[in-house]
Parts: C-alpha cells; structure tokens; sequence
C-alpha cells in the first residue's frame, strides 16, 4: 500500500461512521451504504485527482454523494426501507408516509445540479454550517446560503402537487 492509500485509510477510519450514515440516508438502505462506502475507497485508491486536492475531506464527501446518486439511478425494484430507529414511537401508517416522502424529496434531488445538490446534502442531510459548507465547496458563506435558497425553491417546484382539473 502506498502513502495514498494510507492517507485514504485513515480518513475513512476518522469519518467512516459519519459516510455511512450518509450513504444510508441518500440510498435509504443500509447494505447498499456498506457497498458504496468499500466502493468510495476503491474510486480513490489510486485516484490522482484526490491525491491533489485542496480539501481531501470535501473530496471524499462529494465523491460519496455522487456515487449514491448513481446507485439511485441505477435502482430498478426498491428494497425495503431502512427503518428509522429515531421514529420508533410513530405509527407505522405515519412512518410510511414519512419514508414516501423522503423518497421523493431524494429523487427530486436527481434533478438538480449538481452543486446546489451538494450543497442540499451537506446543509440538511450533514447538518454542517454555512462557513463548513462554503469551505467545502470553494465557495463564500453567502453563496452557500444562496443555493441552499435556491435548491429547497427548485426542490419546491419540483414537489408541488400538480393542479388537477376535475
């Protein structure tokens, strides 16, 4: 192995926990976050663009949300949900609902660029600040407010219920 690979290693062990859970809430599947954190580490192994970047924490972050989105794409049949254990006292009619609706919310996410997907991801599903997210993505904290701004009214549009004439 070489001093790469070490690098790459020890990043994984120091913000593995953090990927996984990640990966789990874009793909909502807890065996296919396992299959695409290993798939994270084989991508940049030997990748010389992450070997040269700037901010390698941001790069294996963005690299993970771009495979999950693939995975999502690729998907033709859904498993089964993984169960958030934080609504274990909701009822399960509600908890249908609720995975329903993350459901659509990530795959209208697909629709985005790519940027304001990044930015969505870390805001609200990494829960990280604006200067932590405009650090990650070389941009200002006022821009990242802003296409954090612009990805929930895209999102938005993308979500509204449809005017149905009767």
């Amino acid at each position: 192995m070489g001093p790469e690979s070490n690098r790459l290693l020890s990043m994984l062990d120091a913000h593995g926990a953090e990927l996984h859970a990640l990966l789990t809430r874009l793909t909502l599947r807890s065996g296919a976050a396992e299959d695409l954190l290993q798939d994270v580490f084989l991508k940049l192994r030997d990748s010389k663009s992450f070997a040269a970047a700037e901010n390698p924490q941001a790069y294996l972050f963005r690299t993970a949300i771009h495979l999950a989105f693939d995975w999502r794409r690729r998907q033709q049949k859904f498993e089964p949900l993984v169960e958030d254990r934080a609504q274990g006292d909701r009822a399960p009619l509600d908890r249908l609902v609720a995975s329903e609706e993350l459901e659509r919310i990530l795959d209208a996410m697909e629709l985005v660029s790519d940027l304001t997907r990044q930015c969505l991801v870390l805001r609200y599903l990494q829960h990280q600040e604006y200067a932590q997210i405009a650090a990650a993505l070389r941009k200002t904290e006022h821009q990242a407010r802003a296409l954090c701004h612009k990805g929930v009214s895209e999102l938005r549009a993308l979500l509204k219920p449809e005017d149905r004439k009767s």
